[in-house]
Order: structure tokens, then sequence, then C-alpha cells
């Protein structure tokens, strides 16, 4: 008589086991990273939202810029209940305008030739060509030095206090 009685020996219970032990382990590790993740993307995204309305309240109400403002640093909590674990910090610096005649090669820059050179005559041919480069000298000096009076930089950075988090 054959021995009618069939079952599972032990290794072919144990090999499906592992591989299912394995399916399991890497599935809930990536969940967990996903969990992670998704915390980390929620807290980027509110500290971007802080930031924009910060940049947005300075456009809407800049700021009077005295020379006393330069390199101003200022830190505060957000008054919102909901966000009193954020701060921000607020840095206003003069834009700087770089000299593009140094950048160029041109030393001076707008030289006092150029300064006298521009109540000359214009319509004379042999000195047109360097009295139109000397006039475009002394136009971007003037123009550089009144736009580094007028327009400021302004930096903010928001920061979750608890987790140290944070974004410019």
């Amino acid at each position: 008589k054959k021995n009618s009685a069939r079952g599972f020996s032990l290794i072919e219970v144990m090999i499906p086991l592992t591989l299912f032990s394995l399916f399991l382990t890497a599935f809930l590790a990536s969940q967990g990273y996903n969990v992670n993740d998704s915390s980390t993307n929620r807290e980027q995204l509110i500290l971007l939202s802080l930031a924009e309305r910060k940049i947005n309240e300075l456009i809407i109400d800049p700021p009077k810029f005295t020379n006393a403002d330069k390199n101003k640093k200022e830190t505060k909590t957000f008054e919102d209940k909901e966000y009193q674990g954020y701060e921000y910090t607020i840095e206003l610096k003069p834009l700087v305008i770089p000299d593009f005649a140094q950048l160029f090669s041109q030393k001076d820059g707008a030289s006092s030739e150029a300064k006298e050179s521009y109540e000359g005559d214009y319509f004379d041919d042999s000195t047109r060509g360097q009295r139109n480069s000397n006039l475009e000298k002394l136009i971007f000096e003037e123009l550089r030095k009144n736009v580094e009076r007028i327009l400021w930089q302004a930096r903010v950075t928001v920061t979750n206090k608890e987790t140290k988090y944070s974004y410019s």
C-alpha cells in the first residue's frame, strides 16, 4: 500500500515564510520613509508659505530705508496662534551694483576726463566716440549711485523653533 498522507515539509513552509517576511519588512520600511518625507514636505511648505507672507508684507508696506538701517537684522515670532512655534528674521541691505568699468578692465570708471568731456562739443567728429564712451561711464556712475540709494535687498528666514528647520 502507498502512503496517501500528503503534507508540506519544513523547508517548503520556511521558504514562503521567509519571502513573505522580507516583503513585509521592505513594505513597512518604505511606509515609514513615506510618512517621514510627508511630514518634512509639510514642514517645508509651511516655512515657504510663511516666508512668502513676510516678503509680501514688505512689498505692500516697505519700510523707510535710511543709513541707520544698513545691515539691519530683526528676529520676531509670528503672532498667529497657529504659527507661534515659528520665528522669522528679516535682513535689510542696500543693493550694491558692481562697478562694470572695473569688470571690463576700465580701472577708473567715470574719470575726470569723462566729466570734463561731458561739457564739451558732442558734434565734433574727431572725439565723438571717446566722448560718448566717457558720457556713458558718467551716466552709469550717476545711475548706480541713485539706484543704490533707492533699492534695497531683503532676506527673510523662517525657522521652526522646535525642529530648527528653516527656509530663506
